[in-house]
């Protein structure tokens, strides 16, 4: 496996847009907003592309009904438009329709016992995948009956565990359940019919996020954005 760097350290995330990837790099407690499509050309751009292409049209309503800037919270949006938020360490999952309608307000503190949400992601057709890093868990939950479902993992308070290991986010492409892990630089897939969890890869260090996209697969380390290559 090859890597190809985009970006440096200072990326914070990537965010998929509707055409580029999108990454904030903050500075002075300061949001930067870059992007780069296939081209891979790195461009700054501002908060109101950066939050129309994430988000959506109604991204002003929806930052309205959210105590922090939309820009502190990762989010994810399922088939119908809906999309959910969260923040470290706040355990308040945010819902919202179309429209920016507010449809949920869930407390999740008690799901992760103690443990805050680092990262969420939606699947079909009425999940949430929730990352606890430093309770070295993932764990999917019904939106509708608000409870856990299934979960790899303990919560335990130790700092290393196996298989997971500081399960930093989660990224979900059909029945599969990426999850990469900052405390053993591994890459896992969980296969959320069958249970199986298969680890992809090794990296050579910490990592942070990973993500698919159409033009191609992309993960986030303690040294920047890279791009994989075959």
């Amino acid at each position: 496996m090859q890597l190809k760097k985009i970006i440096g350290k200072e990326s914070t995330g990537i965010y998929i847009g509707k055409f580029e990837i999108l990454t904030i790099i903050w500075n002075n407690r300061e949001p930067n907003f870059f992007a780069f499509g296939e081209s891979r050309e790195l461009r700054q751009v501002d908060k109101a592309y950066f939050a129309t292409q994430i988000f959506g049209n109604n991204y002003k309503s929806i930052e309205a009904q959210l105590p922090l800037a939309i820009e502190n919270y990762e989010s994810t949006k399922d088939e119908n438009g809906n999309q959910y938020f969260c923040f470290c360490p706040e355990g308040i999952i945010h819902g919202f329709d179309k429209n920016a309608k507010k449809i949920l307000e869930w407390d999740a503190d008690e799901v992760g016992q103690g443990h805050p949400i680092y990262d969420i992601a939606y699947q079909f057709p009425d999940f949430l995948w929730l990352a606890f890093p430093t309770g070295q868990t993932v764990t999917q939950v019904s939106i509708s009956e608000r409870k856990e479902i299934y979960r790899i993992g303990e919560y335990t308070w130790e700092d290393k565990y196996d298989p997971l290991c500081y399960p930093e986010s989660l990224h979900v492409k059909g029945k599969f359940v990426y999850i990469p892990n900052m405390g053993n630089n591994k890459l896992f897939r969980l296969d959320s019919e069958t249970k199986e969890l298969e680890l992809i890869e090794t990296f050579e260090e910490r990592l942070w996020q990973y993500e698919e996209t159409d033009f191609g697969k992309f993960i986030l380390t303690e040294t920047g954005v890279y791009e994989i290559e075959k």
